[in-house]
C-alpha cells in the first residue's frame, strides 16, 4: 500500500503542478519555465546529494550507470513530442493516445516477465479507463487518427513506459535521488539548448510576483513528484504505477475549477469516483498479493 499511496501522491501533485503552470504561461513561455523549473530542481537534488556526502556516488554512478543518462533524454524528448503532439492532434485524441502508456507497459511487462493481470486488476483498470473517459469527456465518436500529432503522441506514451521499464529493471539499485539528479539535470540541459536556439533565455520575463511565486511552487512540486514516482515504481508493478498517473488530470480538473472556476460536470464527478473504485480495487489486490508472498516466504522459510 506504501507503493500505491507515493504514486498518488506523485500523480495527485502532478495534476496541481499542470495548473499551476498553465496559469504561469499567460507570463512566462514554454520553454523558459521548462529550463527554470528543471535547472532549479537539478539544483535542489545537487546540493541535497553533496550534503549527504555523495558527490564521489554522483561521479561514479554517471560512469557506471548509462542508463541514468538515458532517462533523461528519455523524459526530455517524450516531453517535447507531447507537446508538439498536443498541438497537431486533437484533444480527444491526445487524451486517448497519451494513455498508450499503460498498453505498452503491459506489454513490456508480459514480454520480458510473462506477468499477467487478474480478473480484478482488469476490472479496477477497466473502471479506471472508463471513468477517466468520463473526467476527460472523451467521445468515442470524435476520433480520428492518422496525423503526425497522433504519431507523435504514440511515441511520448512509448517512451514513457520505456522510461519507466529502464528506471525500475535496469537503476533499481540507483538512489531515487540520484535518478531524480541526472533526469532533471539533462532535462534542464535539453531545455537550455532549446531555449539558446529560440533565444528565449536572453529575454528574462517581467512576470509578476504572482507568477514567480507559481514558478516556485512548480519547482517544489517537481522536487517531491520525482521521488515518490520512483518509489512507486520500485514497490509496484510498473503497469499499476502508470495506471496511478490517471490520478493526475482528475486533480488537475479540480484545481482548474478552484483557480481558473472551470466547471465540473456530472459527468465527471461520477468519472472520478470510477477512478477512485477501480484505485481501492487494485490496493486491495495488491495488498492481497503482498500477504500471499509473505506466506509463501514462510512456508518456504518452515521447509
Amino acid at each position: 500500500m506504501i507503493g500505491i499511496a507515493n504514486g498518488i501522491i506523485s500523480a495527485a501533485i502532478s495534476g496541481l503542478f499542470l495548473t499551476m503552470a498553465k496559469i504561469a504561461f499567460n507570463e512566462v513561455s514554454v520553454i523558459f519555465f521548462s529550463f527554470i523549473v528543471m535547472s532549479a530542481t537539478n539544483l535542489f537534488f545537487l546540493v541535497y546529494l553533496l550534503a549527504k556526502g555523495k558527490g564521489a556516488e554522483i561521479i561514479q554512478g554517471g560512469k557506471r550507470y548509462p542508463e541514468l543518462y538515458l532517462v533523461g533524454l528519455f523524459a526530455a524528448n517524450l516531453t517535447v513530442m507531447q507537446n508538439w503532439g498536443l498541438k497537431l492532434s486533437s484533444p480527444v485524441n491526445a487524451g486517448i493516445l497519451m494513455r498508450g502508456d499503460l498498453f505498452f507497459s503491459l506489454l513490456i511487462s508480459y514480454i520480458l516477465r510473462k506477468e499477467k493481470l487478474r480478473p480484478a486488476e482488469w476490472l479496477g483498470m477497466a473502471a479506471m479507463l472508463v471513468g477517466i473517459s468520463k473526467v476527460l469527456q472523451i467521445s468515442i465518436s470524435n476520433i480520428h487518427f492518422g496525423s503526425l500529432g497522433d504519431v507523435l503522441l504514440l511515441g511520448s506514451a512509448l517512451l514513457l513506459a520505456v522510461n519507466a521499464e529502464i528506471i525500475k529493471h535496469r537503476l533499481y539499485i540507483v538512489d531515487n535521488i540520484m535518478v531524480a539528479y541526472f533526469n532533471s539535470g539533462v532535462c534542464a540541459l535539453f531545455f537550455l539548448a532549446w531555449a539558446l536556439v529560440t533565444k528565449d533565455v536572453w529575454s528574462i520575463p517581467r512576470a509578476s510576483i504572482s507568477t514567480w511565486l507559481l514558478v516556485l511552487g512548480c519547482i517544489w512540486i517537481q522536487v517531491i513528484a520525482y521521488p515518490t514516482y520512483y518509489r512507486s515504481l520500485r514497490d509496484l508493478p510498473t503497469w499499476l504505477a502508470r495506471v496511478l498517473c490517471l490520478v493526475t488530470p482528475i486533480v488537475a480538473i479540480l484545481s482548474s475549477a478552484w483557480w481558473l472556476n472551470e466547471k465540473i460536470t456530472p459527468s465527471q464527478i461520477w468519472g472520478m469516483l470510477l477512478v477512485a473504485a477501480g484505485i481501492v480495487l487494485m490496493g486491495w489486490v495488491q495488498q492481497k498479493n503482498s500477504k500471499e508472498r509473505e506466506k509463501l516466504k514462510k512456508d518456504v522459510l518452515k521447509n
